[in-house]
């Protein structure tokens, strides 16, 4: 599959429809980022409460 590239998209055409789409894929892009940072340390935490060391 081609991956557009918004930005020169709307660069050639200077359509508002191209600049939004930029926009929504720059937004998607951050936040899928965003959730990748925030389950990178999933599973490392080993906490068993009131100090507990089994």
């Amino acid at each position: 599959m081609k991956q557009i590239n918004y930005w020169e998209q709307f660069m050639a055409t200077g359509k508002i429809d191209d600049f939004l789409a930029y926009k929504n894929a720059a937004r998607d892009e951050e936040q899928d980022k965003e959730e990748a940072e925030e389950h990178s340390h999933a599973g490392d935490h080993r906490d068993y409460g009131n100090d507990y060391k089994g």
